[in-house]
């Protein structure tokens, strides 16, 4: 019975003589569509509410009084639809005949052109004269002055209402889809208007959107805008080389450079939409501030050389140094948007050709406290979690994560599961965010107390018996591993009322579909394998089984540098793998992670380090410390893209070509396999990272012997290959939270990461996203600013123990205390110089004098 009662009702009907059967609720439209008939459209979209605003899809229904709109007109048993008729033809022609009738037909000029859904009907239906004699009406804006009647309603959207057809896409996307505001339909009728509110502009995250959705060139992007035709260029498939959600992309080029990026629909992924980093992040391609040359250090001055001189050098400081004291002080780094086929190599030169098992790709956390168990981190980290499941959830608990930041397909996902009505969000974070708007409750508690949130919430459900796989002796025994050992000191450490405590415990006991997401904040603390222990705690009391516990990875390839062993540390199985595969056995000798390979070159025990597209001088999250360890380094070889404060430390620097400029793939934060292919060939002197160690392992007269295609072959079987450790459902850690150490001289809590319009350090060299989001800032509550005298854009210094900056203040209506942020992403400043390894980021601030 319950079988029968969860069948979708089957309807049949009948489009232009051809019977289908399909889903009650499915819309005529979507049954034309299955047959492939095509029926034009300007307002529908299928991720979109139908509103039936445009009247283009008319079709012709026996037994109806006058043409329906088909993408507002769910099918009925035995119906039959005429798609093409002469009624329904003329009845389009009447469609198309108003919309021509105040258009201004200025597509000689409009970036529309050539993908234009106005263009495409008008040329299929043949209206070819108007019947006007009256002038058209002209919308122009009070601060109009240009000539087409363009007006900037974002840092990278122009708006021109004359070439509007009044779809409401942009403003239905941006409400529906977004969950912003920033766009409006403005006035009625024939007035009606599209722009922002008053003082605002179209600047959301996901604003590129509503360029690409709009069916005319009403809106247009600044990056395209007047630059070449789109029948002038080519596309090719690719992914985001920058977060780890793994947003499919188009890459539109013509022989001399990247033009633009639109996005490429995978429903299990992006669900069609892209945010802005993965829209303009690839501009960095076309800059002209690219490195060409290597350059190799004289004298204590880098000059440009030969690629031959720059390998030479590098071989033989290699050799020098593992002939005296071995490859085990030889290090090497790879930046995470790396290719899966980069990394492979790259492992394969340090464990073969070095015999060095210090390799690792985790630049970001610090990492050097010996004795932490990580296993718990490890599997959370792998967890087998795809993004589309988010849909089945009944309740999500997200717990330190920005999740419009660290992952803005996940967001979006999000967002359209509570749209839907068929999830309840609960958010846990040290500031309150843009994401969590969906949030039943977002509870805010102190920066660093990750534990001691969990360990009261753990608390909670253990002292509300909510925890039904566990009996009393169980219960008692867990809560003499948690420190706080009850939920009021625990409550007090992190800041957070008992009562939503309680109340949050209560909620995720009830949940039937349970996902719980952390993040970056998780990621990010100096101690975070604490809090990692207590989420696996967490999800083992819930009963949540694995793979619906997730950290998911930031960086594009992160998991890829995972599955093909790029860590020092291999399981038994993964090593076996490597060394059936590569005909050789592993050195032996222990491998250091990143932040290990630093200390050790602090302490003379490692000689050279290799970094390949990575910035540690600038991204690692204790300045003082890795600018001391690079300055150490006896020989030090950098490859990358542009001129960095890494690459103004290195001995040799080589050239990097681009993800785009290279075929390879990518391993999003699900363990998706993903390729993406060349757009452009790099310029001459330009290498990728495959061609750099594939010359410099033949240089060292040990030649890896891979062509293209045997190393994409090995690539995708070691990925295959590679095993997780599953989350141990039965096993419970000890976890504490440290009390609170004394910052009485530095009183504010400083958080570091990404703009939401930049991500890492190659985004400021994209144009469209530094429109956005131009300079370093410091951000704080507006409470906070009152108390300090300080207005917007007021210059302040920072200060720490390690380091001072002076900054612009940026009030935020996400920060509320003593907590302050500023983003790392731009060279300007030296952000990590502010934070240790030993105590985080603690500041103090004032304002400038006034001279």
């Amino acid at each position: 019975m319950a079988e029968n009662e969860n069948k979708i009702e089957q309807i049949t009907l009948t489009i232009d003589g051809r019977e289908i059967t399909v889903d009650k609720g499915t819309t005529v439209l979507e049954a034309a569509a299955m047959l492939g008939i095509d029926i034009p459209t300007f307002c529908w979209h299928p991720k979109l509410d139908s509103v039936g605003a445009c009247r283009m899809c008319l079709v012709e229904i026996e037994k109806f009084p006058k043409p329906a709109v088909a993408c507002a007109t769910d099918v009925m048993q035995g119906m039959i639809v005429r798609t093409d008729s002469e009624v329904i033809v003329e009845a389009r022609r009447g469609v198309l005949e108003l919309q021509l009738l105040n258009h201004p037909l200025d597509c000689p000029t409009c970036d529309k052109g050539g993908e234009c859904d106005l263009q495409d009907n008008v040329f299929q239906y043949g209206i070819d004269k108007s019947r006007q004699t009256f002038a058209k009406k002209r919308n122009i804006d009070a601060d109009t002055t240009t000539t087409f009647d363009d007006k900037r309603i974002g840092p990278e959207v122009i708006r021109n209402m004359n070439r509007c057809v009044t779809c409401y896409k942009c403003v239905r996307f941006n409400k529906e889809i977004a969950g912003e505001f920033d766009l409006g339909a403005f006035e009625r009728g024939n007035h009606v208007v599209i722009d922002t509110p008053p003082g605002e502009m179209l600047d959301n995250f996901y604003s590129g959107n509503v360029v690409e959705i709009c069916p005319v060139g009403a809106l247009t992007n600044t990056d395209w805008r007047y630059k070449v035709r789109v029948w002038n260029t080519n596309k090719v498939a690719s992914i985001s080389s920058h977060d780890a959600d793994g947003q499919n992309i188009t890459l539109w080029y013509d022989h001399r450079q990247l033009h633009r990026t639109t996005s490429r629909c995978n429903d299990d992924v992006d669900d069609g939409w892209i945010c802005n980093i993965a829209r303009y992040g690839s501009q960095y391609v076309n800059s002209a501030d690219r490195l060409k040359k290597p350059l190799i250090k004289k004298e204590g001055t880098q000059v440009e050389a030969s690629w031959d001189e720059a390998l030479k050098l590098i071989a033989r400081k290699f050799r020098e140094i593992k002939d005296k004291k071995g490859g085990v002080c030889i290090g090497g780094v790879v930046g995470g948007n790396q290719s899966c086929e980069t990394d492979y190599l790259f492992n394969k030169f340090f464990r073969t050709v070095l015999n060095s098992n210090s390799v690792d790709y985790r630049m970001e956390f610090i990492d050097l406290r010996e004795g932490e168990l990580a296993e718990a981190y490890d599997s959370l980290f792998n967890a087998p979690f795809e993004i589309a499941d988010l849909e089945n959830a009944d309740v999500v608990f997200v717990f330190g994560t920005n999740l419009i930041k660290d992952h803005p397909a996940i967001n979006l996902r999000m967002r359209k599961v509570w749209r839907k009505e068929a999830a309840q969000v609960y958010t846990a974070n040290p500031v309150e965010t843009k994401s969590a708007d969906i949030s039943i409750d977002e509870l805010i508690y102190r920066p660093g107390a990750e534990a001691a949130f969990l360990i009261a919430l753990q608390h909670a459900l253990l002292d509300q018996k909510l925890c039904r796989n566990l009996d009393d002796s169980k219960v008692a025994e867990i809560k003499q591993m948690l420190t706080p050992g009850n939920l009021p000191e625990a409550a007090l450490l992190c800041g957070i009322e008992e009562d939503r405590i309680i109340e949050l415990a209560k909620a995720l006991s009830e949940a039937k579909n349970l996902f719980i997401l952390s993040g970056d904040y998780l990621k990010g603390s100096t101690r975070r394998y604490d809090p990692a222990n207590a989420l696996h705690n967490l999800a083992n009391m819930l009963n949540v089984p694995d793979g619906r516990a997730i950290i998911p990875a930031s960086q594009a390839n992160a998991m890829g540098a995972e599955r093909v062993g790029l860590r020092p540390s291999l399981s038994k199985e993964m090593t076996s793998v490597l060394s059936e595969k590569w005909g050789t056995a592993f050195s032996e000798s222990s491998g250091c992670n990143t932040s290990k390979m630093l200390k050790g070159a602090l302490e003379e025990e490692i000689d050279a380090l290799m970094i390949l597209g990575s910035n540690p001088a600038m991204r690692y999250p204790d300045g003082p410390y890795v600018n001391s360890a690079l300055d150490k380094m006896d020989f030090l070889i950098v490859a990358d893209l542009f001129e960095t404060a890494t690459t103004a430390k290195a001995d040799v620097v080589l050239p990097l070509a681009a993800w785009s400029e290279q075929a390879g793939s990518f391993v999003n934060l699900e363990g998706r396999v993903q390729a993406f292919e060349p757009a452009l060939l790099p310029e001459s002197g330009i290498r990728t990272g495959i061609e750099i160690i594939n010359s410099l392992a033949e240089a060292m007269e040990s030649p890896l012997g891979l062509d293209d295609s045997q190393l994409a072959g090995e690539t995708r079987e070691v990925i295959a290959a590679w095993k997780r450790q599953p989350r141990e459902t039965s096993k419970f850690y000890e976890v504490k939270q440290p009390a609170p150490a004394d910052h009485a001289e530095y009183p504010y809590r400083l958080l570091v990461g990404n703009d939401l319009h930049h991500f890492g350090y190659l985004t400021e060299h994209c144009p469209s996203l530094m429109a956005f989001s131009p300079e370093p800032y410091l951000e704080l509550s507006p409470s906070l600013a009152q108390k300090l005298d300080i207005e917007e854009g007021t210059l302040v210094r920072i200060q720490s123990p390690t380091g001072k900056l002076v900054l612009k203040a940026k009030l935020s209506e996400y920060f509320e205390g003593d907590v302050l942020f500023v983003p790392n992403n731009f060279s300007s400043v030296e952000i990590n110089s502010l934070i240790s390894r030993d105590g985080g980021g603690w500041v103090n601030i004032k304002k400038l004098d006034d001279k």
